[in-house]
């Protein structure tokens, strides 16, 4: 996995029974960060040329298996004990339905566009490769997005516990899915994650800082409750209702140009802090607003849950729920859960099972997802 936030790729070795889908167990999981050079050729993506944006399909696909080779060693496992490697790839560009939208051939307007060659994984692996997952949900009229519900869903209904649970990643975006007992669960993004926060420290510092670790800066500063209250007031995207997603196009480098002279003025604390809140706000309001069945349990990934500042004005703000991290409530880490879920998402493909969910991403039917790029032969 390699998303919006551009800090490097998680792989996971997942063993996962084979009749059922089900039953995951976590043999390996490894993390490999971008260097600052190759982050900045990712974050400069949306301005890339075609030649920029075709080198990086490969790169990305070598990087890939790298990573996932890196998680098969400490797993101790070879190519052949591997039924498949799965990703998403790195998106480029996410362009939603727009509501209202003309459908044609292809499904309604937007696109869609990860990187990470499929043939270059299966070539350095030795194993079949499931790639490009997005593109069948979004070809049937969905976002492409968010696919972890139907992963989330394995998860948190695993054990029987007859509660509603809910699961929020905090990555670049913030995205939540909510399991009912029964029933399809209820998923979307809820707006802007670690984006923001890493965007705005960086111009702020003139790159000086590109995150802030922990959430030690934000728990030093105080939040702007004006600015707060502005930024909230002019997001039209708060109030959409589902199905809905969203991405660096609406919170990234437009987002910093239009408040840059709050970003650049503002005290270092209190900027981390008030962004913090600006993330947390949002997950509130779509909690209140999107969900018909509240959840009692609230298990964060990404790497949102390293943030004490986020988790802090979570737990807060939502007195009533109980705020946790996957690898307290479920014995994932916090990093490996998207990988894991995409693990998931590759093995249901193998078995030609669909694995988006229609009333998550708006698309006409299930989907079985990705493209597949066979094991080489042995010469």
């Amino acid at each position: 996995m390699s998303g919006t936030s551009a800090d490097g790729i998680d792989a996971v070795a997942l063993r996962i029974d084979a009749d059922t889908g089900v039953s995951p167990t976590v043999l390996a999981h490894h993390h490999e960060p971008y260097e600052p050079a190759f982050r900045t050729r990712l974050l400069d993506l949306p301005e890339a040329t075609p030649r920029e944006i075709a080198l990086l399909n490969r790169e990305l696909g070598e990087r890939f298996a790298d990573a996932a080779l890196a998680a098969m060693n400490t797993a101790q496992l070879a190519a052949t004990d591997v039924a498949g490697v799965c990703t998403p790839g790195h998106t480029v560009v996410h362009i939603p339905p727009e509501p209202g939208a003309p459908a044609d051939a292809g499904g309604t307007q937007g696109a869609t566009l990860a990187l990470g060659d499929g043939d270059v994984i299966a070539e350095r692996t030795g194993c079949t490769a499931i790639t490009d997952v997005r593109a069948a949900d979004r070809a049937a009229g969905g976002h492409g997005a968010p696919l972890v519900p139907w992963a989330d869903a394995v998860l948190l209904r695993s054990g029987g516990s007859g509660s509603v649970r809910a699961a929020l990643n905090i990555g670049g975006i913030a995205n939540v899915t909510v399991v009912p007992p029964r029933g399809d669960p209820v998923a979307f993004d809820t707006g802007p994650g670690n984006m923001l926060i890493d965007g705005a420290l960086a111009r702020a510092t003139h790159g000086e800082r590109s995150f802030d670790e922990g959430g030690a800066l934000g728990l030093a500063g105080t939040v702007d409750a004006v600015w707060l209250a502005t930024l909230l007031a002019e997001d039209d995207f708060l109030a959409q209702p589902p199905p809905r997603s969203t991405g660096r196009e609406r919170y990234g480098q437009t987002f910093l140009d239009r408040h840059g002279e709050c970003i650049t003025s503002m005290a270092l604390p209190d900027l981390a802090a008030t962004l913090a809140a600006y993330t947390v706000e949002a997950v509130a309001l779509a909690l209140a607003e999107h969900v018909p069945q509240r959840p009692s349990e609230l298990i964060v990934s990404g790497g949102g849950a390293f943030n004490r500042c986020l988790m802090e004005q979570l737990a807060a703000r939502l007195p009533d729920i109980d705020v946790t991290d996957s690898a307290r409530a479920l014995g994932i880490p916090v990093l490996a859960k998207e990988a894991l879920a995409f693990a998931l998402i590759g093995d249901a493909t193998l078995r030609g099972v669909p694995s988006n969910v229609p009333s998550v991403t708006g698309a006409r039917r299930p989907c079985v997802l990705g493209k597949i790029s066979p094991a080489p032969r042995p010469s």
